[in-house]
């Protein structure tokens, strides 16, 4: 792996110590930055221009769903229940092991186009041994960073053994992950081993919780996490709530925290409904948050938690989650954040607020504190000697994000994936003068469209009595 100089750029380093640098280089070797500084000697290595550019670390997306890339607009105008109902129960059964291979391809092309280096994938398409394979060996030959965490979750099968009732999928979906899920975690990280023979770790393996996991009396759910930790994984996340009704509130978190079965690298999404207790306890017990601000806000799911995970000295993400509902765009949902925020301090205050949160804190969840959340802070999510050499490279449009006197600014307020010009994974250029690198786009398109059209076709033949009422009662 050659030496790689990128030159002349306004450098954001999100390294408290070094800061932002308005005109300097990034040098890179053997895939580690090794040095930042003005005017660094190119010694014959390639030279990426970025004079006029905004220089990042590339960014952390905690909370992705890859599979779902296949999808893109399916569930744009869709209710929670509603997504849950139609793609959880139904289209989630119709994919075949090649189109489960080209939605987590797409899913992490789609992350590096638009500076996305690392994504925590909850892949929770688990619907055979080969589609789990098939899965992962997408994600990797995309050449994202970040982890594969398969997902305990049963999903149904439309072309295997299909559920003939509504309420046999309602069983299928929320009882138990069944047996066999533990060997093909086995199998998947044979696989990632035989992927990965340099010993790179650009991709590590993690566990997805199944959807109920939170909401199981402790005696369920025990087990569950004892078991999901035998299998050592490196990172544990699902996504997490606690029972409200009411004035009735139901957690399991502390119970499970003092008990000591969320250890090691664990992250949970959403969160929404989660009182301040609980929240202590994330933070003392170091548990990253992620919060999706496109989805759980146009979904309608709660409050966002990740600055008020942050105050109390945690670590918190942001994810795209669902791209069939919303893009992989870490810039914009940073945006959506703050302008949450920013609304939250309206009324809080009262009326106008004197004081506005300030986009570097959004950008800060997309890099440094968002690296912290999924336990990767000594590797990527700041621009620091001996990191990885995950950069991003931003070309602001001339026009409309003319930049201004605040380069994070400039980024948050006025740029987005189209902006993303060049993408370096672990010192490789991934992407370069806006396209991606190696990637036959046509011939990827037209691949994806006949998968699309498979899937759709399957989804048409299944029995939409099944499929509607096998949540009946809970969405």
């Amino acid at each position: 792996m050659s030496d790689i100089l990128i030159r002349g750029g306004h450098v954001i380093t999100m390294d408290p110590d070094i800061g932002d640098l308005p005109e300097a280089d990034v040098l890179v070797r053997d895939g580690r930055i090794v040095d930042i500084a003005p005017n660094l000697p190119a010694g014959g290595a390639p030279v990426v221009e970025a004079c006029g550019r905004v220089v990042v670390p590339g960014f952390v997306d905690g909370h992705r769903h890859a599979w779902q890339s296949l999808l893109h607009g399916l569930a744009t105008d869709w209710s929670f229940p509603t997504y849950m109902r139609l793609v959880r129960g139904g289209y989630g059964g119709c994919f075949d092991a090649e189109d489960a291979y080209l939605a987590n391809l797409l899913g992490g092309l789609e992350s590096i186009s638009a500076g996305i280096t690392t994504v925590v994938d909850h892949s929770h398409l688990q619907t055979s041994a080969d589609i789990s394979t098939a899965l992962l060996r997408g994600l990797w030959d995309s050449g994202v960073g970040g982890y594969f965490a398969y997902a305990f979750q049963n999903a149904p099968d439309w072309s295997g053994d299909a559920p003939a009732a509504p309420e046999v999928l309602n069983d299928l979906l929320t009882r138990a992950p069944d047996p066999e899920h533990d060997e093909r975690f086995r199998s998947v990280r044979k696989t990632l081993a035989d992927l990965d023979r340099a010993g790179s770790r650009r991709l590590r393996l993690g566990v997805a919780l199944p959807e109920t996991a939170p909401y199981l009396p402790l005696d369920m759910v025990r087990p569950l996490l004892e078991r999901v930790r035998s299998l050592e994984p490196e990172l544990i996340t699902g996504h997490w709530n606690a029972l409200v009704h009411g004035d009735q509130y139901v957690s399991t978190l502390k119970s499970l925290v003092d008990e000591g079965l969320f250890h090691g690298v664990t992250v949970l999404s959403h969160c929404n409904q989660l009182d301040e207790d609980d929240l202590d306890v994330m933070a003392r017990a170091h548990i990253g948050l992620v919060t999706t601000p496109c989805t759980e806000g146009g979904m309608g799911l709660g409050p966002f938690q990740a600055r008020r995970l942050v105050g109390r000295g945690g670590a918190a993400a942001l994810g795209a989650d669902t791209t069939c509902y919303a893009q992989a765009d870490i810039l914009g949902e940073a945006r959506a954040l703050l302008e949450a925020e920013r609304r939250d301090a309206a009324v809080t205050a009262g009326g106008i607020p004197q004081q506005l949160p300030p986009a570097r804190g959004a950008l800060e969840l997309a890099t440094s504190i968002g690296a912290r959340a999924v336990g990767l802070q000594d590797e990527v999510g700041t621009l620091t000697p001996g990191k990885r050499a995950n950069v991003t490279v931003i070309l602001p449009d001339p026009v409309r994000a003319r930049p201004g006197t605040d380069p994070v600014a400039t980024l948050v307020h006025y740029t987005g994936p189209g902006d993303v010009e060049t993408v370096l994974v672990d010192g490789e250029i991934r992407k370069r003068a806006g396209r991606l690198v190696g990637i036959d786009t046509a011939d990827l398109t037209r691949r994806c469209a006949e998968s699309l059209d498979a899937i759709r076709s399957r989804y048409a033949a299944l029995p939409a009595d099944v499929v509607e009422g096998a949540w009946r009662g809970i969405f």
